[in-house]
């Protein structure tokens, strides 16, 4: 039985079902909240139960908006948890998040949160909001009954929206159509709903009072697993002023730009127990089959002993551990995330007399970082990787740059995400060769940091195609109206064949509008072949947020001879 697939339905259904927020995109306002959640759940024909009761004052953030969308935050002000009655740890209920809605279409686009929450944590944090998602419908006519079709973390259900003669809103579920069987959840039956009905009182900002409760069954189709849950939950707004420290409120007000609290802090780790020197902890790492270790001990064993990391150097240099071994320990090394382990693997990047593969498994390892590198060892890897060189050197240089890229994109929003960014410009306009030009633009879009589109979008007129090609790739990791513009005016233009093939891949990366998809498709039946591909790329990726498309591209599959073509046409309208 996969219990992390249990725990993931579990979460799905202990969500917050609080119908209905009308969201205004001028009012920031907040209201006290509880819900109380009792489960009962047989697996295995083995009975368990227990309760939930979360509580404490709900943030609600208007944030950015542009002409297409407009970005909601939401945070948990406060929080408290109680588990079968005892207090339990309530710090992630706390972590600042934020949904962007299309304005047309009112759909959740994309999600962002202010830490490296667990993907199961993330799903607790975003079932409160999609339980409040109501933008599809607060200015429609619902003077009489509304009925829609609608989606949760369990599946598709019917729901009926009802104005009431005190001006309230009665939200109720009426039935599940089908079971969401995605997202790493067992194969469940379509749910049982008792009951599911909610009352709300709204105002000019958003919801003012909202009483009501739900019970719901799920079990998977085999029957070894049955879970039922009925949830109460009372909500009302909250009068008194939003405490300043709340910290959704000092958020930058694009989420993108929001630093990000790592997995350390988010899940502490109790105090390390060392061995008691270093030679010890290298004796009882080579005692140790390290291709079969399991990886929880690993990583317990290099946690506990990070003060003696340095010392793996020499043993990494000897070469003495079979090739299995050694890119595992430099995988977990990298995983650690400690200062001692920033330096061990920055140290056998540097040293030329180290394997040329252990030198690049150290960099792989280094991907890992969400702490910020010392700046020391962030000069210390552009100085190096800023050596001319052939082969091997040149690759790793090349790597180099990359992962620095990969480092920032992992601390988006953080002082030391600007200063790589920041750095790797320096190092842009420092240099004419065209490789590293190449490997510098990969590594500010590997960063994610639009606020460096200005930086990269020379380049998409740069007499080599190889630069123009990376720089469409880079802009295009960095969707937004400002690259989606580049993109665009770049591609009516370029004659290159790859280029512009790059330049569509790159545009299928942002939400495209009617006559821009339509662009896309007139591409997809030209020739050469490199292009039709990457149309049809470009429009599969549209297929996530508008389903839609999928039969227009049907349509082009009967007429397509190429197989590399025809295999992206039937992944992009039968998936995998």
């Amino acid at each position: 039985m996969n219990y992390k697939k249990v725990f993931t339905l579990l979460t799905s259904l202990c969500v917050l079902p609080f119908g209905s927020v009308q969201a205004s995109t001028q009012c920031t306002f907040w209201g006290e909240f509880k819900t109380q959640a009792n489960t009962h759940m047989i697996t295995l024909n083995k009975p368990s139960e227990n309760q939930l009761v979360l509580s404490g004052n709900l943030l609600y953030r208007p944030l950015l908006k542009d002409e297409k969308h407009y970005w909601l935050g939401l945070q948990m002000v406060n929080p408290k948890v109680l588990l079968d009655k005892k207090p339990i740890s309530a710090e992630l209920y706390g972590v600042p998040f934020a949904v962007k809605i299309n304005r047309q279409t009112k759909a959740i686009v994309e999600h962002h949160f202010a830490g490296k929450l667990k993907p199961t944590d993330e799903q607790k944090l975003l079932a409160i909001y999609q339980s409040l998602h109501i933008e599809h419908i607060h200015k429609r006519d619902i003077t009489a009954p509304l009925t829609l079709t609608e989606t949760d973390n369990l599946g598709q259900y019917k729901v009926q929206y009802q104005s009431n003669p005190d001006n309230s809103l009665t939200r109720q579920k009426l039935k599940y159509l089908n079971a969401k069987q995605d997202a790493n959840l067992l194969d469940f039956a379509t749910p049982k709903l008792h009951v599911d009905e909610f009352k709300l009182q709204l105002d000019h900002c958003g919801l003012k009072q909202l009483t009501g409760q739900n019970h719901t069954e799920v079990k998977t189709k085999s029957g070894d697993i049955k879970i039922s849950v009925e949830q109460n939950i009372q909500f009302s707004l909250n009068p008194a002023p939003i405490p300043s420290a709340a910290l959704l409120l000092s958020l930058d007000v694009n989420p993108l730009k929001w630093p990000q609290l790592s997995a350390k802090v988010l899940y502490p780790r109790p105090p390390a127990q060392p061995l008691k020197d270093a030679q010890t902890f290298i004796s009882t790492l080579q005692a140790q089959d390290l291709a079969k270790l399991s990886s929880e001990a690993l990583v317990q064993l290099l946690y506990d002993n990070e003060q003696y990391l340095g010392a793996l150097k020499e043993l990494i240099k000897s070469n003495s551990l079979s090739d299995k071994a050694m890119g595992r320990l430099l995988l977990m090394i990298g995983k650690n995330d400690s200062p001692n382990a920033h330096q061990l693997l920055v140290d056998v990047y540097l040293d030329n007399e180290i394997q040329g593969k252990q030198r690049f498994r150290s960099l792989m390892g280094l991907k890992y970082a969400e702490q910020p590198l010392d700046p020391k060892l962030v000069d210390l890897v552009l100085e190096s990787a800023s050596q001319t060189g052939t082969g091997e050197q040149r690759r790793l240089s090349n790597s180099a740059m990359m992962v620095l890229g990969v480092i920032a994109k992992n601390q988006a929003g953080s002082e030391f995400a600007t200063y790589m960014g920041e750095r790797l410009v320096e190092q842009l306009k420092q240099t004419s060769q065209t490789s590293r030009q190449v490997s510098i633009l990969a590594a500010l879009g590997n960063s994610g940091n639009a606020d460096q589109q200005d930086q990269i979008a020379p380049f998409l007129t740069a007499s080599e195609p190889k630069l123009r090609q990376q720089a469409a790739d880079s802009l295009g990791k960095m969707p937004n109206e400002k690259s989606l513009k580049y993109i665009t005016e770049q591609l009516g233009v370029e004659t290159d064949k790859d280029t512009k093939a790059s330049l569509l891949r790159a545009m299928g990366n942002n939400e495209l509008d009617n006559q821009q998809i339509n662009g896309l498709f007139s591409y997809s039946q030209s020739q050469p072949r490199e292009i039709r591909l990457a149309s049809i790329q470009a429009l599969a990726a549209q297929t996530k947020t508008d389903p839609d498309l999928k039969p227009r591209l049907k349509t082009l599959i009967k007429g397509e001879k190429d197989q590399q073509v025809l295999r992206a046409l039937m992944q992009a309208v039968y998936g995998n």
